[in-house]
């Protein structure tokens, strides 16, 4: 039997570790800040509906070590905030309505 047979299930994860790095890593870096306000501000005016716009909202960099930004939009009336708290690679993981 050939050595290289023994060396494949190594050589198959090592391949396979690669191209899951790699790929988790291009959605990190081509995901930007203005990228996902913008789709969480659409979100919100999609959610409240009325006179929701999108400048109604802001975003500031989250306190926690697992999340990235929350994103605050407050409607023109101020009877409460729609909070998103966003994750590095821009997937909503929380979000809270008034």
């Amino acid at each position: 039997m050939p050595r290289w047979i023994f060396f494949a299930p190594v050589i198959g994860l090592i391949a396979a570790t690669a191209v899951i790095g790699l790929s988790l890593g291009r959605k990190a870096a081509l995901t930007t800040e203005t990228a996902t306000i913008e789709r969480m501000a659409a979100r919100y005016v999609a959610e409240a509906g009325g006179a929701a716009r999108i400048t109604d909202c802001t975003a500031r960099p989250a306190v926690s070590s697992q999340l990235w930004l929350v994103v605050t939009c407050t409607p023109p009336g101020g009877l409460g905030a729609f909070e998103y708290f966003v994750d590095r690679f821009g997937t909503l993981k929380h979000s809270s309505a008034p």
